[in-house]
């Protein structure tokens, strides 16, 4: 029995290790498969056996390197980055692909190029990184690459093309830090150049180079967010340690001016590593006069290769015009004759500058601190010999010591925290070429709208400079302008809030003025003679209280596209606006005194000069024109004739007010709209909010998306078609329109609500229904459809509400 069971024990180890066996002889006969298609190293008796054991110490370094990079390790949660890069390269195609990575200078492109170098070389035949490509010629740079890839130190370049040696050879290529076309046209110029599943990988400022190339994607690497800039500064600074308690505080000051720049990061972290509080609170004061020369450095790198009128935008950009609207600073810039739709592309691509999601310009705190940082460089002692003041103190040393010389082409004053400033003729007497002023007060509004500090402007003060093109100055303290001001090349005068009575006497020429704002200058009480103002695009008297009187020369303002005169409370007469043939925006509202909009106003005369002096139907005067607001004003009708709603013009096919999409008639006593108010194609927002004496609303145009009607008190007729489109607006509310209880007042309270669709064939049956008052089959046509209808009556009186 102890025999038998013995002999079966044997029996079954037996055939486990058989099984066993035969699973491991499995494993190795892949196995060895597998390294039988690898290819080999073979030797050669023409070369020593010292380089044929380099070669295979080479290869295998390759592919252990990845475990033991450098850059991995100081990587902080940027393996989201590292997939998204290798997701770019589309690793199992077998067709050539280009990837640019594209960032501002120290964002981390060539340490993200370094990362997916040292993982994936590998799995390539032959692989190369160039770098440091400013100190070598392009020449060199090949003879560079080519040895590389093929591993011959000894090679003979002669003739020998790029494209002749490696356009069947799988290839892992990394240019970085490229600045020149001429680099990619010599080293990686076209896809065909390469053999199957090669990878080229191109790391830049430059956008523009990405896209000449025809890369296949562009990766853009962005600053560090969502904590992850906590953590690389707490790599460096910290060792990946809590931070201690006395410089926790410290350590968020010093990542808020990194602003996520990882080299920013990286460099103030290893400078303040073991550091006590001292030297951190140190470090962080000066900071604040004087940035950190090594990230300087690399960020001026991007500023050196700018041509000289990008140079010159860019740092108008960042000691003046950070935040503004595009739009706004393309014009002034223009006007100083640089070319600023090309520079601002350049430097956009350069990713020197960003553009907001609402149009202005943007760029990195520390990119605006090498911009400052560079105007200072001209004159370190002396501000007066700088070409940009911005900052109080250098400004306030510059008009008290009278040290402003011919260097200065512009000042923007923030006035807020001063209590006095004093503007002298001899202050600027040397400024010749001075062509951007401004004073403001950026903290205005918690002053009410006043300012605090007190302006002493003597009476010798003008500006010396013929070259001044853009002139702001808040709550101007004067009656009239300097004297002698150069007006020739101005482009844009706004004088907000100021004191002045009038702008000029008689007829000034201001061939490139753009734009006149005025508003709220409330001791204004007529405008000037405009004739010699023949590019004036933007006229702005908001505000101004006092008006009286507007010259007759505004009407012949062929290119002016926005006119406001909204709050001109006595302001009774608006002369003939036939003349302005660009009109867009046309703003009367609350000119309370103004009583209704005259014939001779907008179409009595029956003809008009455009600027060439050439005759033109006043039909076609006003046809751009896209919004018309006249909210409380007084004007009590809008005229069958007038350009607004006149018939004949609906149906011209030249129609005056063809691109009208917004009429603004709010708090007017207007009683009826004309019925052709449908012809307005383009209309998308009626307002009629306030309109107590308004009785009826007309067909509407189709286009109509807005219709806001509260408080039109004795409004009672809506022409069905009209009630049935205002269903379909979200804004349609007709609250405390007391008088339209025959559409509602059979409704149950809680059934009522604005209609999201109706379809316009169904109407003529529910508005009958309405009139004979069947609720019953009203509610069954609107459960039918399942629309929902509502009328608010939030505010309507309780005796109107049905219990």
């Amino acid at each position: 029995m102890a025999l038998a069971d013995h002999e079966t024990k044997l029996k079954a180890d037996h055939e486990k290790r058989l099984k066993y066996d035969k699973k491991r002889v499995k494993e190795w006969r892949k196995a060895l498969t597998q390294v039988g298609k690898i290819s080999g190293f073979t030797s050669s008796p023409d070369k020593p056996e010292t380089w044929f054991i380099e070669e295979i110490v080479t290869d295998i370094s390759k592919k252990i390197s990845c475990a033991s990079s450098t850059y991995a390790k100081n990587l902080v949660r940027m393996d989201s980055c590292i997939r998204e890069l290798e997701s770019l390269l589309c690793l199992k195609s077998t067709k050539v692909r280009m990837l640019g990575i594209w960032g501002m200078g120290g964002i981390g492109k060539t340490t993200l190029a370094n990362v997916i170098y040292e993982r994936l070389s590998h799995q390539f035949e032959g692989c190369c990184f160039l770098e440091g490509l400013k100190s070598t010629s392009v020449e060199n740079l090949k003879a560079q690459l080519l040895s590389m890839v093929l591993s011959d130190k000894n090679i003979n370049m002669g003739f020998t093309s790029i494209k002749a040696r490696l356009h069947s050879k799988k290839v892992l290529i990394v240019i970085d830090d490229v600045n020149h076309q001429s680099v990619l046209e010599t080293l990686v110029g076209e896809h065909t150049w390469f053999g199957p599943q090669s990878r080229i990988i191109i790391t830049t400022r430059d956008k523009h180079l990405l896209t000449v190339q025809g890369v296949d994607a562009i990766y853009e690497v962005k600053v560090l967010k969502d904590g992850i800039d906590i953590e690389l500064f707490n790599h460096y600074a910290f060792k990946n340690n809590p931070p201690p308690g006395d410089v926790m505080k410290l350590s968020h000051h010093i990542i808020s001016y990194a602003q996520g720049l990882p080299l920013a990061l990286k460099v103030l972290g290893c400078s303040l590593c073991e550091r006590n509080k001292d030297y951190w609170m140190d470090t962080l004061n000066k900071l604040r006069k004087i940035p950190n020369g090594e990230i300087q450095e690399v960020l001026e790198i991007s500023f050196d290769g700018l041509k000289d009128d990008e140079k010159q935008i860019f740092l108008d950009i960042a000691c003046f015009f950070r935040g503004s609207d595009r739009t706004f600073v393309r014009k002034i810039l223009e006007s100083c004759g640089f070319f600023v739709v090309s520079g601002i592309e350049n430097l956009i691509d350069k990713s020197l500058i960003t553009i907001s999601d609402n149009g202005r310009l943007e760029m990195h705190d520390l990119l605006q601190e090498m911009g400052w940082h560079v105007v200072r460089k001209a004159s370190p002692k002396e501000p007066g010999k700088r070409i940009r003041l911005w900052e109080q103190k250098d400004i306030s040393h510059v008009l008290k010591r009278e040290t402003g010389g011919e260097e200065v082409e512009g000042i923007f004053l923030n006035l807020s925290g001063l209590e006095a400033m004093s503007f002298t003729g001899k202050a600027f007497s040397q400024m010749t070429n001075l062509r951007l002023f401004k004073i403001y007060q950026s903290n205005l509004w918690h002053t009410k709208g006043r300012m605090k500090c007190k302006l002493h402007i003597s009476d010798d003060f003008k500006f010396q400079s013929d070259e001044l093109k853009y002139l702001q100055w808040d709550e101007y303290p004067c009656e009239s302008l300097p004297s002698d001001l150069g007006c020739e090349n101005l482009a844009h005068f706004s004088m907000p809030h100021s004191h002045l009575t009038k702008l000029w006497e008689g007829q000034k020429i201001f061939g490139n003025l753009e734009l006149v704002d005025v508003s709220y200058s409330q001791y204004l009480k007529r405008t000037p003679d405009f004739s010699r103002a023949t590019n004036l695009e933007v006229l702005v008297l908001k505000g101004c209280t006092n008006l009286l009187e507007i010259h007759p020369s505004l009407g012949y303002l062929c290119k002016l596209i926005l006119l406001n005169l909204e709050n001109c409370i006595n302001l009774e007469h608006l002369p003939s606006i036939c003349g302005l043939v660009s009109l867009e925006t046309l703003i009367l509202s609350g000119c309370s005194k103004l009583k209704k909009l005259d014939e001779t106003a907008l179409t009595d005369l029956p003809t008009c000069w455009s600027e060439h002096g050439n005759v033109q139907e006043n039909s076609r005067n006003l046809d751009r024109i896209g919004e018309f607001n006249s909210y409380d004003s007084t004007i009590r009708h809008l005229p069958s004739s007038s350009v607004v709603l006149r018939s004949s013009y609906f149906t011209s096919p030249h129609c005056a007010l063809a691109s009208l999409i917004r009429l603004n008639l709010s708090g007017t006593p207007i009683i009826h709209l004309p019925c052709n108010l449908e012809r307005l194609s383009r209309l998308q927002r009626l307002e009629v909010t306030n309109c107590t004496r308004l009785q009826a609303l007309p067909v509407l145009p189709s286009s109509i998306e807005q219709l806001y009607t509260s408080n039109c008190t004795s409004l009672e007729l809506i022409v069905p078609e009209s009630f049935c489109k205002s269903f379909g607006f979200a804004g349609a509310l007709f609250g405390n329109c007391f008088k339209l209880r025959k559409y509602q007042s059979k409704m149950e309270y809680a059934a009522q609500s604005v209609a999201s669709h109706v379809d316009p064939t169904t109407w003529r049956s529910i508005y009958d229904h309405f009139l004979r008052a069947n609720y019953a089959k009203i509610v069954e046509l609107i459960q039918a459809r399942r629309i929902q209808v509502k009328l608010s009556i939030a505010n309507q009186r309780p005796e109107e509400r049905i219990a």
